[in-house]
């Protein structure tokens, strides 16, 4: 099908994977106005968009933020709405949406499927149900007593709703983990308790394309070489491999959730046993959407043919290994940070084969406009990230 012309609405004009998506909608032709909430979003300082919306204050106010998504489509026709992070694709699967816009196409999952996967609790059960390798995880019906009598120390404590390391933190013996408790911060029903995974192998992504049988199209592994912090955040050095149990394993746990669309799972090699586990599931489109294109497998295209009814033909080459994606704002701190710095394989000093998350010669102030903005919420950012 043909989408030159197609009007799209694309949301969260601040996340570091708009640069992408921007460049592979202005391939197929479409005239693209994106929601930003400042002018140095990548959203905003790309030169794709035919129009650019500003509304401050959208990333932390969800009924702001829905308010301005409806008054957009109230004003302008669109044909596709294109939620990229959590919070704008939950108001776009909303009943509420779908029925005051009967004719929007909407750039997601099927809302129940990207509800199980938001939850890191479900994401686990759904894992230990279908013999799934992921960390050993305190069941909602298991009591600290069972759960802390067949696991060993250090726990990992995560929020059940986000992605990355933000709101992580690392519990090293049971007088910690009591204390933690006694000061109220924990809140068990709002988080997932579960073995720590020790951060000394590497990290693998699979990136999935599902047709609405829930078959895949393609799929794309990529291995994790360095991430920022150092001890544990986003990936901030990756490159495309060969891993058939990663990728088994994604398929099925995507299969399991009767997933539709594109998605990401996260696994963590464990250096005890060297199996990958599970660590969860990212039901919106993340930054590694920029690997999958690099890669060549269109992934826009396949989203605008789901989203049309169109029928998906599965892609059949194999995918070149060694590819490597760098996000060169964190990558240049892990370099300053890291002990490892001259030791680290690949070298950081070795460009070849590699792109970056945002930087494009085609559209190059989006970098510049990324570095600005995070320099000024560096601290902030770097709060939220940390493990003690």
């Amino acid at each position: 099908m043909n989408y030159a012309g197609k009007r799209v609405l694309l949301l969260d004009g601040y996340g570091r994977q708009v640069p992408s998506l921007l460049h592979q909608l202005h391939g197929l032709g479409c005239k693209v106005t994106t929601i930003c909430e400042s002018k140095l979003d990548v959203g905003y300082t790309s030169r794709y968009p035919v129009k650019k919306v500003v509304i401050h204050g959208i990333r932390e106010n969800a009924t702001l933020y829905r308010k301005a998504i409806e008054k957009e489509l109230c004003e302008e026709k669109y044909d596709v709405i294109f939620p990229v992070l959590e919070k704008a694709t939950d108001i776009c699967l909303s009943d509420n949406m779908q029925t005051k816009f009967p004719d929007l196409k909407i750039i997601a999952a099927p809302r129940e499927a990207f509800l199980k996967a938001y939850d890191k609790q479900q994401t686990m059960a759904l894992c230990m149900k279908n013999n799934i390798p992921c960390p050993l995880t305190k069941r909602a019906d298991e009591t600290w007593s069972e759960y802390l009598a067949k696991v060993s120390f250090p726990l990992a404590i995560k929020p059940r709703k986000g992605s990355g390391s933000a709101g992580f933190k690392k519990i090293h013996n049971r007088q910690e983990l009591e204390q933690f408790m006694a000061s109220g911060t924990l809140i068990v029903e709002n988080y997932v308790i579960q073995e720590f995974i020790p951060q000394n192998k590497y990290m693998c992504n699979c990136y999935v394309m599902m047709d609405d049988e829930h078959n895949p199209m393609y799929s794309v592994a990529i291995q994790t070489y360095r991430w920022y912090p150092v001890d544990g955040g986003p990936g901030c050095f990756a490159r495309t491999v060969d891993q058939p149990l990663v990728t088994e394993n994604a398929i099925k746990l995507f299969k399991a959730l009767d997933w539709s669309g594109f998605g990401q799972v996260s696994f963590m090699m464990d250096s005890r046993d060297n199996i990958p586990k599970v660590i969860e599931i990212n039901g919106r489109v993340s930054a590694g959407i920029k690997m999958v294109e690099y890669a060549g497998c269109t992934p826009v295209k396949y989203m605008m043919d789901r989203a049309f009814g169109q029928k998906m033909i599965p892609k059949k080459e194999k995918i070149k290994e060694g590819l490597g994606l760098r996000y060169f704002h964190t990558d240049i701190l892990w370099l300053l940070k890291s002990p490892d710095r001259f030791r680290t394989v690949p070298s950081w000093f070795d460009f070849r084969k590699s792109k970056d998350y945002i930087f494009s010669w085609a559209d190059p102030i989006p970098f510049f406009s990324y570095a600005i903005e995070h320099t000024m919420t560096y601290q902030k950012d770097m709060e939220k990230r940390k493990h003690s």
